[in-house]
């Protein structure tokens, strides 16, 4: 599970992602959640414009419309094309969110950042709703089971993908499909707090 992720617009290509989000959320009157990102914020997006070409956007993480209240900010990539609520989004709408790193708590609360050297990015997807007068999009963070750099901690992590498989993700569902069972990169590991 994805509850919390680090993303830091002061470091190498998130900075760039950020310029170009945060001028897209400004004109519909959006903030861009920077540092701790939480759902229900407007994220920087990794997706394709209508040409096909990758570019950053803005999108709100977490469906919602399930219980008042309530969003889906993950889902399952083993079974991502079994849940109707899933599967059309993550055929035709899928996206990447880059990020610092993600957090995670175990059973007695502690709270860990997993991360690497580098950008790292998940795999997701998005909907588009109309909201009374406005469109709206909501997007989601792929998980798969935890590898064992994350299994202490947690059983599950984001789906990660590499940069350069970026453009294919979000254009091939072909090779979106494979990447649902690609084996996942290690992680730092820093515990945080107690």
């Amino acid at each position: 599970m994805c509850g919390r992720y680090l993303f830091d617009p002061t470091t190498g290509e998130l900075s760039e992602y950020y310029q170009e989000a945060a001028a897209k959320a400004r004109k519909r009157q959006q903030t861009v959640a920077v540092n701790d990102v939480f759902p229900s914020n407007h994220v920087v997006t990794i997706g394709a414009n209508q040409q096909q070409q990758v570019v950053a956007g803005v999108t709100r993480w977490g469906f919602t419309g399930f219980k008042k209240g309530h969003l889906m900010i993950n889902a399952r990539s083993e079974t991502v094309e079994e849940k109707p609520t899933f599967r059309k989004p993550f055929q035709e709408h899928r996206c990447v969110f880059p990020m610092s790193g993600f957090y995670e708590w175990n059973h007695e609360k502690e709270k860990f950042l997993f991360s690497q050297d580098h950008v790292i990015y998940a795999a997701g997807f998005y909907r588009i709703l109309q909201k009374e007068d406005q469109i709206e999009t909501e997007s989601i963070i792929l998980t798969t089971a935890a590898n064992d750099s994350v299994e202490p901690v947690h059983d599950r992590m984001p789906l990660f993908l590499e940069k350069e498989a970026i453009a294919s993700w979000i254009n091939d569902l072909a090779f979106a499909r494979q990447q649902l069972k690609a084996e996942m990169p290690k992680l730092k590991i820093q515990m945080l707090s107690s």
